[in-house]
């Protein structure tokens, strides 16, 4: 039928929902996921909003970039992704951090800075750089080969 719901994929949007709800409201799940949960749940009514004429457009994302790092920012949440470019055709390796753990992740980007701006090299092991300063691994789900 023209115009349904499932013609406008809305029924698959309204199953989305109920899976990012459960993860916002479960305990157990990260702070960090559960506000990533709650961030695309309002681009979610955003979208809805714009679709019908109503509400101001989804929240705000900045977005800079830093030598292989590209942070998406978003304000409302407290929530930074973090991709890293890795070249030779592979996908790159996505973070998803707090504030919190961004500012203790600063020390490796300065570092970075400090060599891009004297137009050296920067020869590091991304991964074990964010499991040091961190004390986890927040790109384990993603494989090497990718």
């Amino acid at each position: 039928m023209r115009g349904s719901r499932e013609d406008d994929g809305s029924a698959e949007l309204d199953d989305v929902e109920r899976r990012l709800r459960a993860i916002r409201d479960d305990p157990e799940k990260s702070t960090t996921l559960r506000e990533l949960a709650q961030y695309q749940l309002e681009r979610i009514t955003a979208l809805r909003a714009a679709r019908t004429g109503g509400g101001t457009g989804t929240p705000a994302v900045t977005v800079d970039r830093l030598g292989p790092f590209r942070f998406s920012t978003m304000p409302a949440t407290g929530i930074v992704s973090i991709e890293i470019d890795r070249g030779d055709g592979l996908l790159p390796l996505v973070a998803i951090v707090s504030a919190e753990e961004l500012r203790r992740l600063m020390p490796l980007f300065e570092h970075v800075r400090n060599h891009a701006a004297r137009g050296e090299s920067i020869r590091i092991d991304v991964r074990e750089a964010f499991r040091q300063l961190l004390g986890h691994d927040p790109f384990e789900d993603q494989l090497d080969d990718r």
